[in-house]
């Protein structure tokens, strides 16, 4: 990617989402009422990214620095204080109206809140291959252990199982498998202990201490003081009377990983939404983020990381429970990143790069089959 591109961004990005973190933004919700759209003008960015100008809705050529808003406004209406501008070094920008985002998974608080047991949807249906009942199946107990079905610690409603993989942390047993996901799922946003229960389903689909599959080994803090995240992740060590299977349900077993870059087409399949398909329309995107749609204030900075577009195929790319879903190539049975974060809609998704999570974390992906 031009290297101006990502320096013009860093530039926008420093600026713009700082007063969108102080502006409590991800609170924000499009009004009618012009007086209070333009008040909330100067604090409206709440993601800065790199991807195609966008023209009646479809993208061009052009590469752009996007600015994401939660109400475009005309420019006439604004003070001159408050207009975002239409170029930074030489750069053209576009500004771009969407929702922001929120962790797609929830504490757990009673089992009336927690999220319904949904079924599958169409899309998830006609996607999975004959006869192929983890998809179907995917918010139930399913022995042996596979990808891309619920999971969660004992204190979060639920999210999903991304991956198996093993630790390269010094003095960790290579041959222990473990299960990848999101802090926010495994490790309830930093609150989890060594050790902790994780059950398959999490709690929200009928999970408790039977069906305790894991405990939590380590995580990575998110930052919730406007410190830039890179990732949000975790593992839970597979207790050894757990049968499990290298495959993700509907997809197959992954062989390889790879950067995701823009105009790429992908997949995934989550606890929720089941397998859906987008396009990865930026690839270095920085979101302000809502930890908890009860507590709008609490908000993390996640930077370079990338956004998925749905497709019109599928009503959404991801949903709360969705959450630590991995995304592949549609072209090839690579990992690509870590979903974790998207509007209530579905309308797109925010995933870390997988080699950032398995750098952090110092683990790799079973890419083998050794089970």
């Amino acid at each position: 990617m031009d290297p101006q591109l990502l320096q013009g961004k860093q530039v926008l990005s420093a600026r713009l989402l700082g007063l969108g973190l102080r502006g409590n933004i991800v609170a924000m919700r499009r009004t009618f009422r012009v007086e209070a759209a333009v008040a909330a003008a100067g604090h409206n960015v709440h993601a800065v990214g790199v991807g195609r100008k966008l023209v009646e809705g479809k993208p061009t050529d052009d590469m752009v620095i996007r600015l994401y808003v939660v109400q475009k406004l005309a420019p006439s209406l604004l003070p001159p204080r408050d207009r975002l501008p239409e170029a930074v070094d030489g750069i053209p920008t576009d500004v771009i109206e969407s929702s922001p985002a929120f962790l797609a998974a929830k504490k757990l608080r009673t089992r009336s809140t927690a999220h319904p047991r949904r079924g599958p949807t169409p899309a998830a249906i006609a996607a999975a291959a004959p006869n192929e009942g983890c998809t179907v199946n995917r918010q139930k107990r399913q022995r042996a252990l596979i990808a891309g079905i619920s999971v969660a610690h004992h204190d979060v409603t639920a999210g999903t199982i991304a991956y198996f993989c093993r630790s390269l942390k010094l003095g960790d047993d290579p041959r222990r498998i473990h299960i990848l996901s999101n802090n926010h799922v495994l490790a309830n946003v930093n609150l989890g202990q060594n050790g902790d229960d994780v059950y398959q389903p999490g709690p929200a689909d009928g999970g408790g201490v039977p069906d305790r599959v894991a405990e939590l080994r380590r995580f990575i803090s998110i930052d919730l003081n406007g410190a830039p995240n890179k990732v949000d992740a975790a593992i839970a060590e597979l207790r050894a009377d757990i049968e499990w299977k290298a495959s993700l349900c509907t997809i197959g077993r992954i062989i390889g990983t790879e950067k995701g870059v823009e105009g790429m087409e992908v997949r995934k399949h989550g606890r929720t939404t089941g397998y859906t398909e987008g396009t990865i329309s930026d690839e270095s995107y920085d979101a302000l983020v809502g930890m908890d749609h009860n507590y709008p204030n609490v908000v993390g900075l996640f930077q370079s990381q990338f956004r998925i577009e749905r497709t019109p195929d599928f009503p959404a790319f991801g949903r709360g429970g969705d959450s630590g879903s991995l995304v592949v190539s549609k072209a090839a049975l690579n990992a690509l990143g870590l979903y974790f974060a998207g509007p209530e809609s579905g309308s797109y998704g925010i995933a870390s790069p997988i080699a950032d999570v398995l750098s952090l974390l110092e683990i790799e992906l079973v890419t083998d089959a050794v089970a």
